[in-house]
């Protein structure tokens, strides 16, 4: 076979722009997609304190296979990024998701 093939048409396919396609990159910034500024494992812990407002920390512990220390850790990261709260004290209290 023979490799003497032109090229036609080549402008037309790699230089044609189209303002009416539609991108793959969007248009809106990406915080209108997103929001939650969560990691996975506290959106998995907002959904557990979401079906048990009362569950203890040690109760996550079990649930999440994840230690004492983590736990704890995030759920004051939750707490300051205001995504829940304690009422009703520590002992006898329950969590409360404010989003």
């Amino acid at each position: 076979m023979g490799t003497e093939y032109e090229l036609k048409n080549r402008d037309m396919h790699v230089g044609y722009v189209d303002d009416n396609s539609q991108s793959v990159t969007p248009k809106a910034p990406k915080s209108q997609f997103d929001t939650l500024e969560c990691t996975l494992e506290e959106l998995a812990f907002l959904e557990l304190i979401y079906k048990n407002p009362s569950i203890k920390q040690k109760d996550l512990v079990a649930e999440t296979g994840k230690s004492l220390s983590t736990v704890k850790r995030i759920m004051e990261s939750l707490q300051k990024k205001e995504y829940i709260r304690r009422v009703n004290g520590k002992r006898y209290g329950k969590w409360e998701i404010l989003i």
